[in-house]
């Protein structure tokens, strides 16, 4: 597998999920939080995007019946730090240089006080201390231009995981912006990922045939691909302000890779995942482009790439051994931009079910110029394979941290490839393995991955 230094970007908003539960009854205690007054702002904050009636989660906690009868349940939840699942959580080594927009994070002090609630009996308080009703949040995109679905469905058969190429056709007769995409699978139990290329060259169409797709295990075979975004467990539609866009020139076609993992024993189903564009009514002024780095299976001549790591057996290898717990790989990548200086418009991670951690750091070539040695651009020690996005700025574009040439970016993730692990070992189960492994370097669910996607924002030439 190569290195990935790749244009790129992929973003991972959020969908909860609670189960149901009941909480025993008894009387308020003085001074104990009230629902009305201290619980609902928090969970109109942070939870009621998804557990509100309709939403995406299979529970509402939108009135006090359904918050109470769950609130044990709800500061277990937060309390690990399932819910809400945003993994850029604050720690003791890492400051982001601007807040994250839509941040759903819950501080300490707020968890604490869901327990308070919960241990006094879950008062419901005054209703004249409510907060404003909740607005929902609108899902899919405000408007969509063009939706693209492939020619033919695919089903995958059981086995090992499969990659598949779709190649989608926009008719675009003219270069145009896209401000907005969505990916919806058709059979989310199969689809691990699904990413959206741009093939300038259309290559693609050959490779397609009359099916329209193609094995693509790998990468998507084509000699030019710029990333246009992506999907993955939790993404929702993605929307750029209206003075970023994402270039799409005239005449390209869109490939559609996608990862499918099918489930041990179980049938194929078709899956016909299909992609909405929303498109720009002109040239926004700043133009979205995003760097990807990481998966180095090995030093650089430079110095950097892999680094040394102590799975490491005679030379320099990307190796978690069976049942290491807290095992760390470090990759490291010199940025050698064509322009002097660009924005970040945020960042995110990327790694598979042993992944617990990642921290991405940038060093900078002028720590004059920056204001310092060093920046924490994130970190997520609150990683589920699950519930992935790229965490945004929330800054004016004029105020987004800069990125310069000759800048550098550290990549430190953690694992723990032990049955402690949930998420590993339910995929253990799923795969019909008696133990942990030996993880390596890939893309099948149980390789592993250590990435970076940086979304940079420049002047539109």
């Amino acid at each position: 597998m190569r290195s990935l230094i790749l244009s790129f970007r992929l973003v991972f908003p959020i969908v909860a999920a609670l189960v149901t539960g009941c909480s025993p009854e008894a009387t308020p205690s003085a001074g104990a939080p009230t629902f009305h007054k201290d619980i609902e702002p928090l969970l109109q904050k942070s939870c009621l995007s998804c557990h509100a009636e309709g939403g995406a989660a299979p529970v509402s906690l939108s009135s006090y019946a359904s918050a109470e009868a769950l609130a044990p349940l709800i500061a277990e939840e937060t309390a690990a730090r399932r819910m809400p699942p945003w993994g850029a959580l604050p720690t003791d080594e890492c400051a982001p240089p601007r807040p994250f927009r839509g941040d759903l994070h819950l501080s300490l002090d707020e968890i604490a006080m869901l327990r308070a609630w919960s241990d006094a009996g879950a008062p419901e308080g005054d209703p004249a201390d409510a907060p404003a009703p909740y607005t929902p949040v609108a899902r899919g995109l405000s408007r969509t231009d063009i939706e693209l679905a492939p020619r033919m469905p695919f089903s995958a058969a059981e086995g090992p995981d499969q990659f598949r190429c779709f190649v989608l056709d926009p008719g675009l007769t003219k270069a145009a912006w896209v401000q907005g995409y969505d990916v919806l699978p058709g059979n989310s139990e199969v689809v691990h990922h699904a990413l959206l290329y741009i093939d300038a060259r259309r290559e693609s169409e050959a490779l397609g045939g009359e099916s329209g797709s193609y094995e693509c295990f790998g990468g998507v075979r084509l000699s030019e691909a710029t990333l246009l975004g992506g999907w993955a467990p939790g993404t929702e539609a993605f929307e750029l302000p209206p003075d970023i866009g994402i270039a799409l020139p005239a005449d390209a076609l869109i490939v559609m890779q996608v990862h499918y993992h099918p489930r041990p024993g179980e049938e194929p189903s078709p899956d016909a995942t299909r992609v909405a564009l929303r498109l720009s009514d002109g040239k926004p002024p700043r133009a979205l482009q995003s760097v990807l780095l990481g998966n180095a299976e090995a030093p650089f001549a430079n110095g950097g790439g892999l680094l040394p790591g102590p799975g490491d057996r005679g030379s320099v290898e990307f190796r978690i051994p069976a049942d290491a717990r807290g095992h760390v790989e470090r990759m490291r990548f010199t940025l050698d931009l064509p322009i002097p200086e660009v924005s970040i418009y945020g960042a995110g991670v990327h790694m598979h079910r042993a992944g617990v951690d990642v921290k991405v750091e940038q060093i900078h070539a002028d720590p004059r110029e920056a204001g310092g040695e060093s920046t924490c651009l994130v970190q997520t020690p609150a990683w589920d394979f699950n519930w992935q996005r790229i965490y945004s700025y929330d800054a004016p574009i004029d105020e987004l941290p800069k990125l310069r040439s000759g800048d550098r970016i550290d990549l430190r993730c953690t694992y723990d490839n032990t049955r402690d692990n949930p998420a590993l070992a339910a995929q253990l189960v799923e795969e019909r393995l008696p133990a942990p492994r030996d993880i390596a370097l890939g893309e099948s669910t149980l390789d592993e991955m250590c990435v970076a996607f940086l979304p940079i924002v420049h002047p539109n030439l």
